[in-house]
């Protein structure tokens, strides 16, 4: 019997000069499925979905006028899909629907790759803004107010108790008397504790710092925008 269907398919092919190497390749269905459409070996395909299938992808990786070839050759083509007659199968709607849910996955992936990106950039613009707040932070002269020793200062009332926790980054200087204690870059949850007669705090970011001195919240430091500098002696309190 003469294989109409085949024998049009491979002329589809031939005259474009593409081998089944070139359909496979486009259309990533296998050679073994390919040479059974033109050897019009039907048995290899579990179903008339895959025959009708196949073919339209056959011919798109041709180049060729799917339509035309169907309506040329309808009466045969019909005739084979017939003789098969099963609904699309099962598992090949599964996945089909497995595509689609591996698109939605790579591009929720994506999505989550940019949120990172963003956090990660949000976290480091912070970090830059803060250290340069700290480069650009005019040092306050103040040095000819500092005690050098703090056996020079009179005594007479209890020495300042400072906890300082932050809730977000924050350049700090602390100095007990005239000796710098700590200078550096404090982080979300950090915590930073002082007692002395005279505590000097220079604050990058003070809107992100909570003072408690003696035991009382001090409140004002976190409405001030800007850099400040805080001196704590027990006269002053």
């Amino acid at each position: 019997m003469e294989k109409v269907l085949g024998q049009a398919l491979k002329k589809e092919r031939e005259m474009r000069g593409l081998s089944l190497a070139d359909i496979a390749t486009e259309t990533r269905i296998g050679t073994r499925y390919l040479e059974a459409l033109e050897e019009e070996d039907f048995s290899v395909f579990p179903g008339s979905f895959y025959i009708r299938y196949y073919i339209k992808n056959y011919l798109r990786a041709c180049g060729a006028d799917e339509t035309v070839f169907f309506n040329t050759h309808f009466s045969y083509v019909q005739t084979i899909l017939d003789a098969k007659g099963e609904p699309p199968p099962d598992h090949y709607l599964k996945k089909l629907e497995y595509v689609k849910f591996k698109r939605r996955r790579t591009i929720l992936i994506i999505l989550l790759l940019l949120l990172a990106a963003l956090i990660v950039y949000w976290i480091l613009s912070r970090q830059r803004s803060v250290q340069a707040a700290a480069e650009h932070f005019e040092f306050p002269a103040f040095s000819s107010s500092l005690f050098a020793y703090e056996k020079d200062y009179c005594p007479d009332w209890s020495p300042v108790e400072m906890h300082v926790t932050f809730t977000d980054s924050c350049w700090l200087q602390f100095w007990r008397g005239s000796e710098m204690i700590a200078e550096k870059i404090y982080g979300q949850g950090d915590s930073l504790n002082g007692h002395g007669y005279q505590l000097t705090l220079v604050l990058g970011n003070p809107m992100a710092a909570r003072l408690t001195v003696n035991g009382r919240e001090w409140p004002s430091l976190r409405e001030s925008p800007s850099g400040t500098r805080l001196i704590l002696s027990p006269e002053k309190l």
